[in-house]
């Protein structure tokens, strides 16, 4: 993807103050032993290369803050920020459907934000590591839990400062739902790194190789859980396409869906992890008709009073469906709540107004608007035009009138 003006400006400024740092770096800090610099160089190759690709593959994590931790007390900030920034350069991570990857294979921008934001994380903590009454080469508890936090936090700003430019969201929204996904496993990753550095005080080079074993397994035990998010959800889409493949009628539905949810819920300013739920609740908001028959799905005339009561259990077989997958639990709602009106007419639960998730209200009005502007065995399209005057007609009633405003000013943009 092409980088916009204001993600350009702020990549400049991240690799300005990243050279500025290590030069500094180099200025007043030196290592006196090469061949251990060599070796956490190594090791932080080795652990940045086991890269563990995200659900979307446009992020990946890996264990390598474990090491960035244990080198920083170990070898202090020169030696620990020069391994942390090779570690990035020459790391090989295989990635899904194009193998293994290097730096020349990268996209530049890609290959810069990262060794900078590795340079400026590790400098600073290092060095507040040092002023915090850490010492080199011995484990000092207060400065090691602080700039274990401290660090995650620093990483978190700068990488969702950059996520927020790129993508035009907010960073508060981003920032915090970064923290709060990275956190924990961040930290726990982070005390690996702290026993490896007891590890080194203690016992020397062997000891390290002993302790790597369990943090390449804490590791593996991490991308097991990612791959099983993978597999569940590639399972769920792939119902969901399965739907879309029986009914002609809505094939592409729910990716124009979501299109229409996300560009109302950005709009309306709701938090990031909202905007979120509702990317995955546009996609899956169907998938209850799975458990509808095909024959009242594509019924071309209209239906009587027991079918279309057939038709209305499709968002509660969804929920029902949804609410069995852990990490889905949080739309599970919204995935029940789309058909609700907000006059309470609607189904299952007849809820009204504030009653009815903000995140249900979006997806219902993106929902109809691409129903209404689609082909169905039962109607043709409306216009463009029609579908917005219908909106209009059922805002207050049908539709949450907040949101029905914001969408017809979208549309009429």
């Amino acid at each position: 993807m092409k980088l916009n003006l204001k993600a350009k400006v702020y990549l400049t400024i991240i690799a300005v103050i990243a050279i500025l740092s290590f030069s500094s770096l180099i200025i007043y800090f030196d290592v006196q032993d090469l061949n251990m610099m060599l070796f956490w160089i190594i090791l932080s190759i080795i652990v940045e290369s086991l890269l563990i690709p995200m659900p979307n593959d446009s992020i990946g994590v890996s264990v390598g803050y474990a090491i960035n931790i244990a080198s920083i007390i170990v070898g202090g900030p020169l030696l620990a920020t020069t391994s942390s920034a090779l570690g990035f350069l020459f790391r090989i991570p295989k990635v899904r459907g194009r193998g293994y990857i290097h730096t020349l294979n990268l996209p530049l921008y890609k290959t810069i934000f990262n060794i900078s934001q590795s340079i400026i994380v590790t400098s600073i903590i290092s060095i507040t590591y040092l002023i915090t009454g850490g010492i080199v080469g011995q484990f000092s508890l207060i400065p090691t839990l602080l700039i274990l936090v401290f660090g995650v936090v620093l990483n978190t700003i700068i990488l969702s400062g950059f996520l927020s430019l790129f993508n035009n969201q907010k960073f508060m929204g981003v920032w915090v739902s970064n923290l709060k996904g990275i956190l924990p496993s961040a930290i726990a990753v982070g005390t690996m790194g702290i026993i490896v550095a007891l590890a080194f005080i203690g016992y020397g080079y062997g000891a390290v190789i002993l302790f790597f074993g369990p943090l390449l397994l804490a590791r593996y035990s991490f991308k097991l859980y990612i791959e099983m998010r993978n597999v569940y959800l590639s399972t769920i889409d792939a119902l969901n396409k399965s739907l879309e493949a029986k009914d002609p009628y809505t094939s592409g539905h729910a990716a124009r869906v979501e299109k229409f949810a996300v560009e109302l819920a950005e709009a309306y300013n709701l938090p990031y992890e909202s905007i979120q739920n509702i990317k995955t609740a546009a996609v899956l908001h169907d998938i209850g008709k799975i458990g509808i028959n095909d024959g009242i799905l594509n019924k071309a005339s209209k239906l009587t009073s027991e079918e279309y009561e057939q038709i209305m259990r499709h968002p509660a077989i969804g929920a029902d469906i949804i609410s069995k997958v852990d990490f889905l639990k949080s739309i599970t709602g919204i995935i029940k709540h789309h058909h609700e009106r907000y006059d309470g007419k609607g189904y299952p639960d007849g809820l009204a107004g504030k009653d009815i998730p903000i995140e249900a209200c979006i997806l219902t009005i993106a929902d109809s608007y691409d129903a209404m502007t689609t082909d169905r065995p039962y109607r043709k399209a409306l216009t463009r035009e029609e579908a917005i005057e219908e909106i209009r007609k059922n805002s207050g009633t049908q539709f949450h009138p907040g949101l029905s405003e914001k969408f017809i000013s979208i549309m009429c943009d």
